[in-house]
């Protein structure tokens, strides 16, 4: 079972780190063409466990509307729409620290940040970051 430290360590290894503190950090994923998405990651806990969640912005509420963010987490395999305090949207996947190898962090970390960048394309006039 890895720890958070692991993880954290393993990241720190494999990709430039930003914001960084005890229990969270973010790392800015780029593309070809200059666009980039911003993942945020933290530990927390739930029912005794340590847990990861990766977080990224999409946009605004006004560019979604409710009923097509519906539509669209019913094709992700990998994180869902969420909205912040504001209204505005983000994508979220969080998994259990037991079964989250440093291996497998980069795969739920694409597949995220690949998803979160092309909503925000198809929804969004600006790059977040």
């Amino acid at each position: 079972m890895p720890t958070w430290h692991e993880i954290r360590e393993h990241a720190r290894s494999a990709y430039s780190l930003s914001g960084e503190d005890e229990d969270g950090f973010a790392l800015i994923w780029e593309y070809e063409g200059g666009r980039s998405q911003k993942i945020s990651v933290r530990r927390f806990a739930f029912c005794e466990q340590d847990w990861v969640e990766f977080r990224s912005y999409v946009c605004k509420a006004d560019e979604m509307s409710p009923r097509a963010a519906l539509r669209k987490n019913a094709q992700f395999t990998v994180g869902a729409l969420a909205t912040d305090e504001d209204g505005d949207y983000f994508l979220v996947h969080q998994a259990s620290l037991a079964t989250l190898d440093p291996d497998e962090f980069g795969l739920p970390l694409r597949a995220l940040a690949t998803t979160a960048d092309t909503l925000e394309k198809q929804h969004s006039e600006r790059d977040d970051f």
